[in-house]
């Protein structure tokens, strides 16, 4: 028999993996309207900021998951699920704060060569 806590517990790692689901239909259509490629969009804020939410939340549902069930995980396992959420959030905040310096449609890795051909250089 279900209880609510488990129930709770499972709706975490379910939404994160509902927000990826959502993050790349969204992005799959925002590649159509732009005609970009998968490239582009791997490297952009407004797609990466969603996708790491997701992941972190998948992985916070999993170590709880792992750490309250009626039979625990191993402990390694549960402090890899939890290792990998700070990642993410981590990289949340990192990219966060890319968007906000320098806009949420410029690439990360592609900076410098994006601006000179925005300028006209």
């Amino acid at each position: 028999m279900f209880t609510l806590r488990q129930l709770l517990i499972d709706a975490l790692w379910v939404l994160g993996l509902a927000g990826l689901l959502a993050t790349f239909s969204y992005m799959n259509w925002a590649r159509t309207v732009r005609s970009g490629g998968w490239k582009t969009m791997f490297s952009l804020p407004r797609f990466l900021i969603p996708m790491c939410v997701s992941l972190e939340l998948f992985c916070i549902g999993l170590a709880v998951n792992g750490a309250m069930a009626y039979q625990p995980a191993p402990w390694w396992e549960t402090a890899a699920w939890s290792g990998l959420a700070l990642i993410f959030a981590i990289q949340t905040i990192i990219y966060g704060w890319a968007g906000i310096q320098r806009g949420w449609d410029t690439p990360i890795e592609e900076r410098d060569e994006y601006e000179r051909a925005k300028r006209g250089r």
